[in-house]
This record gives C-alpha cells, structure tokens and sequence, in this order.
C-alpha cells in the first residue's frame, strides 16, 4: 500500500522535530558552559575539602570562561551537601567536592543515607590523595606515637582524641584495636571548633588534614605525633610514620573527587574531567597541592568510578571492623 500524502507529511514532521531536538541538544551542551557554576564543598571553610575546592575553581574559571563558587554545605558528615548536588539538576553547574566519607564511608556508617554515593552522581574526577596527621596538644604527655599507646594501655581511657568527621570516628576505633588501648572521642561539628579545643588542650590529641595541622605545627601551636603512613610523607619529613611506630597496616588515605548529579551529560563531564586535570598540571594547583600535602591523581572519569566502588568496599570492610555506627 503506497502511503497517503498525510501520513508523509506527518512523517516529515517527526523527523524534522527530532532532528530539531537533536541539533539543539547538541549546541545546548556544546556552550556549556553558559552561566556560573557552583561547587559544593561538604564541610566547613578551613577545612582541607574547603582548600582543595577553592583552589580548584580558579583554574576552571579561566578554562572553562565562566566563574566557579565554592558553596560550603556542612552536616550529617557530609552528608547534607551531598545531598543537595544528588538532587540538583544533571546539567553540570552544581558540582560537588567529596571525600571518602560522604561518597564511600557513609554508605556503611549510616544506615538510613538520604543519598546513593554511587548511584546517585557521575564521578567526573579524581583531584589527588594524601595521608592523615596525627596531631598532638602541647599539654598532652605523650609527645609520639610509641609514647601515646604506652600512656594510654596504663591508663585506660584518660587519653581523649577529638573528631571533627565520621570518618576521624573510624581512624579513632582502628586505632584502638590496632594497638589495643582503650581512649575517649570527643565530636565535633567542623575542623575549625575541633582545632581551636586541641591547641587550647581542652582535647589532646587528632586526626586531621595536612592542611589544618600543619601551618599549627609549624607555628609550634600543636606536635606533630604521627603521619598515618607506611613512610615519611615529603610535606613533613621531621614528623615520624605510624609504620615506624610497628603499625605497619595502619594506613589512612583521605582522597578529593569531583562529582556531578547522576545523568549528567557525558559530554559535560569529559568538559569537566579535562578541565579538572588540566587545573591539577598548573603551577599554582601544585604550589596548593604541595602546601596541603595532596599528591594529585589525574586520570579519567571511569578511573574515579572504579576507584569509588572500591574504596566503598573498603570502608564497609572498615565499618565491620571497627563496629562504628552513627544511627
């Protein structure tokens, strides 16, 4: 049967319009992009994720032509930030800067998550990893590592760690099997509350970011008890390893990504990952990277997918262990 003149006329059009949509999509997201954009950081300003984002939206305002903010978002261990980007529009403008607590951590920690770490984002790009500091008060007793665990198996639960995350939470309770000594946690809501009771003394002792620690250690405000690494990092050679101190497992690696909601358009996020990397090989990221102890970690979006698939297995591993749970 030879069609009728309508049904091709009503075929012409269904083409017509599809590739109207097409062609517009296509240029929709080759300006992307066309306004601001915002990068949501979980935690508080100070905080090594706040330093890591700031520094990071300079370099994609000049490659990408269009400001970047940075949005402090804090709560819920991350968790509140977190879940504003998931329900944010996939259109690329509102990011998120996450750590292994909110985007690995917190699936185990929570039992009632807001916010799928995985299923709910794209992962657009690994930023870089670096270890943890053990900081001490200047009024605490043990001045290293080796000293603190000997203090604290003859007197149970005298020694108090501060907290500022749910993760610190974690670090706190490895450490306690690990060596097998019994202390207190102390919670805070942010790093900026925590550190201020530390170099009072009203805490002793703290996991915390390179980048807060280290400027009060330097300032001779805070000791510097242990780098929670195999090795001396090169951001502080003088400070000891905990893989000296005979906790050779106890290795602790906080990491920086950048997220985007899920269903982002693919051509959005290789814009970004590019950006994202290109930021990383600058001199000022490295002068920033170098200053906050972060060894930066280029590479694609699917690396950082698969990196977060199995840092989630390894914190659920972790959580097990340990036996934190924050409800």
């Amino acid at each position: 049967m030879q069609p009728t003149f309508d049904s091709t006329k009503r075929a012409l059009a269904t083409l017509a319009m599809g590739l109207g949509l097409s062609l517009f999509g296509a240029g929709a997201q080759a300006a992307y992009p066309d306004k601001p954009i915002t990068i949501i950081v979980p935690f508080g300003a100070g905080s090594g994720t706040d330093m890591v984002a700031r520094g990071m939206a300079k370099g994609p305002t000049e490659k990408l032509g269009q400001p970047v903010a940075v949005d402090n978002k804090t709560g819920a261990g991350g968790g509140i930030g977190a879940s504003q980007v998931a329900r944010s529009a996939p259109d690329g403008y509102t990011l998120l800067m996450g750590t292994n607590g909110p985007m690995a951590a917190n699936a185990s920690l929570y039992s009632k998550l807001p916010y799928d770490p995985a299923g709910d984002f794209e992962a657009v790009a690994l930023m870089g990893k670096l270890p943890m500091v053990l900081t001490g008060s200047k009024e605490a007793k043990a001045k290293d590592l080796k000293a603190l665990i000997e203090q604290a198996k003859a007197q149970p639960g005298v020694i108090n760690f501060g907290a500022s995350n749910t993760t610190a939470r974690v670090w706190v309770e490895l450490l306690k099997k690990m060596a097998g000594i019994q202390v207190e946690t102390v919670l805070y809501k942010d790093v900026s509350s925590m550190m201020t009771d530390l170099i009072s003394g009203r805490i002793q002792y703290a996991f915390e970011n390179v980048g807060p620690s280290l400027a009060q250690i330097q300032a001779g405000k805070l000791n510097g008890i242990a780098v929670t690494a195999p090795r001396r990092a090169s951001f502080a050679p003088d400070i000891p390893a905990t893989g000296e101190c005979g906790l050779n497992e106890y290795e602790l690696v906080v990491w920086y990504a950048m997220f985007a909601p899920k269903n982002t358009p693919p051509e959005v996020v290789r814009k970004l990952n590019a950006a994202a990397n290109e930021v990383l090989r600058t001199p000022e990221m490295q002068r920033l990277t170098q200053q906050v102890g972060l060894e930066p970690a280029p590479g694609s979006s699917d690396d950082m997918k698969k990196y977060q698939r199995d840092e989630i297995q390894k914190w659920k591993n972790l959580v097990d262990m340990t036996g934190v749970k924050i409800d």
